[in-house]
């Protein structure tokens, strides 16, 4: 959960980053979706790819960035997700 967290709330503080999964640990999981400003999530998915971050887009009618932190990742690989995404600028 805390890497979720970590990943969440550093994302919410982003004005060009639009959180879709709820802050509350009760009403989200271990998946993490969100829009970036101006940038298709397909678009958003690929750069982050191009980093070794690996994500994908919801197969759903909305679509998102889908992120989902793991047992296998670090507070630090967190970090530079974030500094990967706050350089996202279209």
């Amino acid at each position: 959960y805390e890497l979720n967290q970590q990943l969440k709330q550093g994302l919410a503080a982003m004005p060009h980053v639009t959180l879709h999964t709820p802050m509350s640990q009760d009403l989200s999981a271990g998946i993490v979706c969100l829009e970036v400003a101006g940038l298709a999530p397909r678009t958003v998915v690929e750069k982050l790819r191009q980093r070794n971050i690996v994500g994908s887009v919801t197969p759903y009618a909305a679509k998102y960035v889908r992120l989902a932190p793991s047992l296998v990742n670090s507070s630090e690989e967190i970090e530079m997700t974030l500094r990967e995404i706050k350089n996202l600028r279209t």
